[in-house]
C-alpha cells in the first residue's frame, strides 16, 4: 500500500497544473498565432478591443498556472535533499529560483491583463503593455535557464550507489537549458527566429517548459516512497 504523505499530495497537483496552463494557452488569443512584435499600435489596441474577455479570462486563468508551478518546483528541492552533498547550496540556489521564475510569468499576465482593462485607451498606451507582457514572457528565462543547470550540476554531485535521480535526468535539464536560452534575446529582434513569435524564442520554449513539466513529474513520481518506511516516516 503506497503511504500517502505531503510530497505524494503536492505530485497530485500536476494534472491540475498542466490543465491550467493548456487552458490559458489555448484560451488567450495571442497565443495561437503568437502576436507579431511589428504589429501597429493600431493592430494591437483592434486586437485587445476584439478579444477584450477572452485576453481577461485567460490571464486570470494564467495567474493559477503561476500559482500551481511552485509545489512541483518545492517537490524537486524536497527531493534533492536526499542527495549525497556535503553542501545544501545547489538546494538553496533551487529555491530561489524556484521562487523568481513564476513571478516572471504572472507579471506578464498582468501586463496582459492591464492592456485589456482598459481597451479604449491610447493605442501607444496599449502598446507598452503589450510590448511589456511579450518581453517579460519570453525574455524572462534566466532563473528557468539557472535551475535546470543547477540542477543537473546536483544529479552529477550525487555520488550514491542509488543516486535520486537518474544520470539522463542531469542530460535532459541540460538540454532544456539549453533550448530555453535563446528566448533571453528577444528582447533584440522584431523578426525572425529570436523574436518573440519567432521559432526558438516561442515555440521551443513553451514547448521546452511544457516537456520538463511532464519529465520531471514522471521521473519526480517513481522516486518518492512507497510504503511504511524510515524515509516515508522522516
Amino acid at each position: 500500500m503506497t503511504r500517502i504523505t505531503g510530497e505524494r499530495i503536492l505530485l497530485w497537483t500536476l494534472p491540475g497544473t498542466a490543465a491550467i496552463w493548456l487552458a490559458a494557452f489555448f484560451l488567450f488569443p495571442g497565443f495561437l498565432p503568437p502576436m507579431s512584435p511589428s504589429a501597429t499600435p493600431a493592430e494591437i489596441a483592434d486586437f485587445y478591443r476584439e478579444n477584450t474577455a477572452r485576453i481577461r479570462y485567460s490571464m486570470i486563468v494564467f495567474n493559477w498556472f503561476c500559482v500551481a508551478l511552485i509545489p512541483v518546483l518545492m517537490l524537486v528541492v524536497e527531493r534533492m535533499r536526499g542527495m549525497a552533498h556535503r553542501t545544501p547550496v545547489l538546494r538553496y540556489c533551487m529555491i530561489g529560483c524556484a521562487g523568481a521564475a513564476p513571478i516572471a510569468f504572472l507579471t506578464a499576465s498582468i501586463f496582459w491583463l492591464l492592456a485589456a482593462f482598459r481597451p479604449d485607451r491610447a493605442p501607444e498606451l496599449t502598446q507598452l503593455y503589450n510590448d511589456l507582457a511579450w518581453i517579460t514572457f519570453t525574455c524572462g528565462v534566466p532563473f528557468l535557464v539557472a535551475q535546470s543547470l543547477f540542477l543537473a550540476v546536483a544529479i552529477h554531485l550525487d555520488q550514491q550507489e542509488k543516486p535520486v535521480f537518474r544520470r539522463w535526468v542531469a542530460v535532459f535539464n541540460l538540454l532544456i537549458a539549453i533550448a530555453l536560452l535563446p528566448a533571453g534575446f528577444a528582447g533584440l529582434a522584431h523578426s525572425g527566429v529570436f523574436a518573440w513569435d519567432g521559432f526558438l524564442s516561442f515555440w521551443v520554449r513553451n514547448a521546452a517548459i511544457a516537456l520538463w513539466i511532464i519529465v520531471m513529474g514522471v521521473v519526480l513520481g517513481r522516486t518518492l516512497p512507497r510504503g511504511h518506511t524510515p524515509e516515508a516516516t522522516a
